[in-house]
C-alpha cells in the first residue's frame, strides 16, 4: 500500500462521512471513498486479526450454501482456501456497499470462483431464493449493523436446523460479564467504544451473550490484538455456533483465550 493511499484512508477515518437514511446508503457513503484501499489497510494482521481464525474453523460440508453478510471485498472467502471453498455448492456475498461489492466481483472473476455470487442488500433482509442456508458468517460486520439484534435473529431464521453461524468482531466486555467471558479493564471498556464509534463501528458487551443465548456454542475465542499506529491492543472474538436441532447434536468446545 502506497503512502498516498495510506494517508487517504487515515484521513477518511479521522473525518468519516456516513450519510443517508437507509443502511445501504450509509454504508456506501462511508466506504465508497476508500474501497480501493480497504484490503491493504485493514486486511491480514494489521487490524482484522480474527478473520483468519474464523474462516479456518468453519465446519463446512460438501454441498453447503454459505452466506457471508457484510462480505466487503471478499477477502474473507479467500481465507477458506481453494479446497474448502470448492466444497460449497454456493457462496453468497452480501454487502450494503456497492463500491465494496465491485471490488469483490473483480476478485471473484480474477480467481475464477464459479460458485460465488454477490448481492447488494441489507443483512437484516436478504434471504436465499433456494431454501435455507447451511452456514452464515458475519466477519467484522455486526459492529456496523445498527439493528444487530435483527441481523442475528434473521440469520437464525434462514439457517437450516443444525446450521452454523460464524462471527468475528471487535468487542468490549460488560463490567461483570457472564461466566465464560473475559472481563476487560475499565480503560478498555471506555476507550474502544469511543475510538471505533467515531467511524460508526459500535463495540458492544451484548454481542457474545446474545449469540450464546440464540445458538449452541461450538467454539469461542477472546483475544487482544494491536491497532495500526496505536500502542494498545483491542479485544476481538471468534464465535462459532450451531442452530439448535435435537436431531444433530454437536459437543461444545470449552471457551479459550489468546493474547
Amino acid at each position: 500500500m502506497g503512502i498516498r493511499s495510506e494517508l487517504q484512508v487515515v484521513r477518511h477515518m479521522l473525518f468519516p462521512r456516513a450519510r443517508g437514511t437507509r443502511p445501504t446508503e450509509r454504508m456506501e457513503s462511508y466506504y465508497a471513498p476508500t474501497a480501493h484501499a480497504y484490503d491493504a489497510f485493514r486486511a491480514g494482521d494489521r487490524l482484522l486479526h480474527a478473520r483468519g481464525a474464523l474462516y479456518g474453523r468453519l465446519p463446512l460440508r460438501e454441498g453447503d450454501h454459505l452466506v457471508d453478510f457484510g462480505a466487503g471485498t471478499a477477502t474473507g472467502i479467500e481465507r477458506l482456501g481453494d479446497e474448502r471453498r470448492r466444497l460449497c455448492r454456493r457462496i453468497t456475498l452480501v454487502d450494503a456497499s456497492e463500491s465494496m461489492l465491485r471490488v469483490a466481483r473483480d476478485r471473484v472473476e480474477r480467481r475464477g470462483w464459479h460458485n460465488v455470487t454477490t448481492v447488494h442488500a441489507d443483512a437484516t433482509r436478504h434471504r436465499p431464493s433456494d431454501g435455507p442456508a447451511d452456514v452464515v458468517v458475519f466477519s467484522y460486520a455486526l459492529t456496523m449493523i445498527p439493528d444487530w439484534f435483527g441481523a442475528i435473529d434473521h440469520a437464525l431464521s434462514l439457517l437450516r436446523p443444525g446450521g452454523v453461524i460464524g462471527v468475528c468482531d471487535f468487542h468490549v466486555s460488560a463490567k461483570h460479564p457472564p461466566a465464560g467471558l473475559v472481563r476487560h479493564a475499565a480503560w478498555q471498556r471506555l476507550l474502544w467504544p469511543v475510538w471505533f464509534g467515531h467511524n460508526n463501528v459500535f463495540l458492544s458487551a451484548d454481542h457474545l451473550p446474545y449469540l450464546r443465548h440464540r445458538f449452541e456454542t461450538v467454539h469461542l475465542e477472546q483475544c487482544l490484538a494491536p491497532v495500526p499506529y496505536v500502542r494498545a491492543r483491542v479485544p476481538h472474538y471468534v464465535f462459532i455456533g450451531r442452530k439448535p436441532a435435537a436431531a444433530s447434536p454437536h459437543p461444545a468446545e470449552e471457551p479459550c483465550a489468546c493474547s
